[in-house]
């Protein structure tokens, strides 16, 4: 049998302390190391009650109680871990357990209390579990989730906030094979590329794109992946995580339309006040010029000649705040609410307006909107483009050729679109390309109906939408306008 002096060298070695305890008397005795882990205290009271007080922590008094009263009344065993305040004042965990001897008689009426040190495992393993905690927390609040392509065995792991993001049921294993399943169609070229990169030359990747839930829900994420290597440092994963931007991309994405929207109002509404500024201060000099020679003519007759020139810049005066008012009430129209509206109801209207100018003209109108048959717009905007477009295909007709001006309207990329082309004139892009929709350009000098107004007034009725009008056009073929809504 080991001495007590072997025994309390071999415990300490391992850190444990140790009580014994008399089952009969209740009396305890402290192994020389727990006196030392506790500071050989000077005891007035109970040795029990004292440890119960001023040793063990306040968390675990009640259940030591009933653990030590079962052992004392019973001879029942347990174990459980306790928190002690040491000598150095601060607490420390311990796993308290008894243990008795069957083979000595001394034994049979003691019972032994091992304190174990336990404290660096429970540090470590609170460590682990707040730093787990910390990481679900955060993966959670951030809508961030881990994923990992096995590329050798081609398997593919997602974790639970993978799973959330992607509204699949936990239990669903995703196949290597269908993977590009869960990208936007558009997005595919992007993501295998990334992949392939990674996989083959160890190239990690940053992406923001279009993934595709179970619901067949788009949504933006932004994708980090990295590869894993093994001891030969060949590629045998692809590892990262996955973060559902989806708000603030919506977000992004509307903010920088509307910057878009508003740079392009700045630039119109400086282009309208130069327009503005020139045109009538060209003819505000034109009028006061004409004064200043109403001054100094010298006969009734040079005054009654002056005078007729005044009726001619007051009515182009006129003419002009007239055009410029129509591109104020474009602003104005805004407030009206969009319906519905079929093409070819708008289109009738249209017709009818100018029906003197097709039959003068025998130009013949063709139309087809099988494809798309109504819009959610602001009529007056419809009637106005279709007018403009329609009105400038016949005026720059191609001389001895019978004017057919086609429209039909379509969906592309769940887009809706609008096209009217003729076979006109023609316009040569190269020369005025940059200056198709400016106001008061023309391009075709032998036509005088033109005054350079209605392409102008199109493109600002298309944009005010938030919709784009483009052209194409070659020199006595035609010209297609095509207006994206």
């Amino acid at each position: 049998m080991l001495s007590d002096l072997q025994l309390n060298s071999i415990l300490e070695d391992f850190d444990i302390a140790y009580w014994k305890i008399n089952l009969f008397s209740k009396e305890i005795s402290w192994s020389e190391h727990f006196n030392f882990l506790v500071g050989k205290p000077e005891i007035e009271e109970d040795r029990f009650e004292f440890f119960i007080n001023h040793i063990l922590h306040p968390d675990y008094r009640y259940d030591f109680r009933i653990h030590f009263e079962k052992l004392i009344k019973e001879d029942e065993p347990f174990s459980f871990e306790i928190k002690l305040r040491l000598d150095n004042g601060k607490y420390r965990w311990f796993e308290c357990k008894n243990q008795k001897s069957k083979t000595e008689r001394e034994f049979k009426e003691t019972a032994v209390l091992l304190f174990v040190n336990i404290h660096q495992n429970k540090r470590d393993q609170y460590t682990i579990e707040e730093n787990f905690f910390y990481y679900r927390e955060t993966a959670e609040m951030t809508s961030t989730g881990g994923w990992y392509v096995d590329t050798v065995n081609k398997n593919i792991y997602w974790d639970d906030v993978s799973k959330k993001i992607i509204d699949c049921p936990r239990d669903f294993q995703p196949a290597y094979e269908d993977r590009m399943q869960f990208y936007a169609e558009e997005h595919h070229n992007r993501m295998r590329n990334a992949f392939d990169k990674c996989e083959n030359f160890g190239i990690p990747f940053k992406l923001e794109l279009k993934m595709v839930s179970f619901q067949n829900r788009e949504f933006w994420v932004r994708l980090t992946g990295k590869p894993v290597y093994n001891n030969e440092q060949t590629v045998i994963g692809i590892r990262g995580v996955l973060q559902n931007i989806d708000e603030n991309k919506s977000n992004e994405l509307n903010l920088q339309n509307a910057l878009d929207i508003i740079a392009t109002q700045n630039s119109r509404l400086f282009n309208f006040a130069h327009i503005v500024s020139h045109h009538l201060r060209s003819h505000s000099s034109n009028l006061s010029l004409i004064v200043e020679l109403l001054r100094e003519s010298k006969t009734d007759r040079d005054k009654l000649d002056l005078l007729a020139n005044v009726e001619d810049v007051a009515g182009n005066l006129d003419s002009a705040i007239s055009r410029l008012n129509d591109i104020v009430s474009i602003q104005t129209s805004l407030r009206k609410e969009k319906v519905t509206i079929r093409f070819e109801e708008a289109l009738e209207i249209v017709l009818a307006s100018i029906s003197s100018l097709i039959n003068r003209e025998n130009a013949k109108i063709v139309a087809e909107f099988q494809d798309l048959k109504e819009i959610r717009y602001i009529p007056e905007y419809l009637e106005s483009i279709l007018l403009n477009l329609i009105t400038n295909a016949i005026r720059y007709r191609q001389p001895g050729r019978k004017p057919v001006i086609f429209i039909q309207t379509y969906v592309e990329n769940d887009k809706e679109y609008l096209e009217v082309s003729d076979n006109g004139m023609g316009i040569d892009l190269d020369e005025y390309g940059d200056k198709m929709f400016g106001m008061y350009k023309t391009f075709h000098q032998s036509n005088p109906e033109a005054k350079g107004i209605g392409l102008f007034i199109t493109k600002n009725q298309v944009e005010a939408l938030g919709g784009a009008i483009s052209v194409s056009s070659t020199i006595d073929i035609g010209t297609t306008f095509k207006i994206k809504f």
